[in-house]
Formats: structure tokens, sequence, C-alpha cells
């Protein structure tokens, strides 16, 4: 039970009987125990740096393959590089054979959701959008092993702007 403190407006706990006490540490318990697997979880997983741009001005990734192993904790950073076209570019990861209908979906979303389907399944990260010069970053759990696209979602970049991630089997990196 809290009470309100009405001089400080601070929640103090009231005093409680054991049995209270021994019910809300039994729920609690369970909680805090969880809580300590899922950060000990977190710490031993792998994190893992990677970088792309932008070919310059062209409209290509540079590295056009990425790598990094299963489960890994994946910060990218994504430089778009060119000088000259004022374009903005960005950078989304796909499940296997879904690049060309995200793309397609890309478009039906439009340029009010940074031409990124919000809430599609088959999108598993992406970037939001950058300017010349700019960069931009995200991080995410790397998925199970194989080979996952990567493109730009801008009308008609996806077409020549786009990659492969390759995820391999943890500790085959």
């Amino acid at each position: 039970m809290w009470n309100v403190n009405r001089q400080d407006d601070v929640l103090t706990p009231t005093p409680s009987s054991p049995r209270r006490r021994f019910l809300a540490l039994a729920l609690l318990t369970p909680v805090a125990i969880l809580r300590g697997r899922v950060r000990a979880a977190a710490e031993q997983r792998e994190h893992v740096e990677l970088t792309i741009a932008t070919d310059g001005d062209l409209l290509a990734f540079k590295p056009d393959r990425l790598t990094c192993p299963t489960g890994a904790l994946v910060h990218l950073t994504f430089q778009h590089t060119g000088k000259y076209i004022s374009q903005e570019h960005n950078w989304v990861l796909t499940i296997p054979g879904a690049a060309e209908a995200v793309a397609q979906a890309a478009l039906a979303a439009g340029e009010k959701s940074g031409w990124v389907p919000q809430g599609d399944r088959r999108i598993l990260a992406a970037t939001p959008q950058c300017g010349k010069g700019e960069h931009t970053s995200i991080s995410f759990v790397a998925p199970a092993p194989g080979t996952y696209p990567f493109l730009c979602t801008n009308p008609g970049h996806g077409a020549v702007m786009h990659g492969v991630l390759v995820v391999t089997p943890a500790g085959a990196h």
C-alpha cells in the first residue's frame, strides 16, 4: 500500500503485514531473476560494428556485401558520401526473397514514411533517410544464418542500389 505525503508529494510505503511482504516478494522475485538472465544474455552477445556508405553520388553501396555472426548485436553506420546530387538514401535489410516486394511497398508507403513501409514484417532493420554528407546508425540483432538482401527503398534506387548481409553461424565469423 502506498500513501502520498501531501507536503512533499512523495510516495511512501505504509507499514504492511508480513503476509503482504511475503506476497510482494513472491511476485517480484521471478521478475528480478528473469531481468538478470536477460541482462546476462545481452552482455554475452557478440557486438559487431559494420560500416557501409554510398559510392559517392552513384546509386551504389560500398561495400555491397557485409558479414556478421547470427545473434550478434550489430551496430551499423550508414554514410551518404555524395557531394553533388541532393538525393537521400536509406539502408533497409529484408528477409530473403523480399527485396522487390519491399521496394514496391515502399512506393505505396510514400515519402512521409521515409520510403519505408511501417510494420512490414519482411523488414528486419532500416535506417532513416540520409542526405549527402550525413550519416546515421542503427542497431539490430543479426538473424539466423543465411543471406539477407539490403537495398535503398527510395523510388527506383533499389534496382541498382542493393547488396547482401551474409549471416554466419555463431563462432564461424
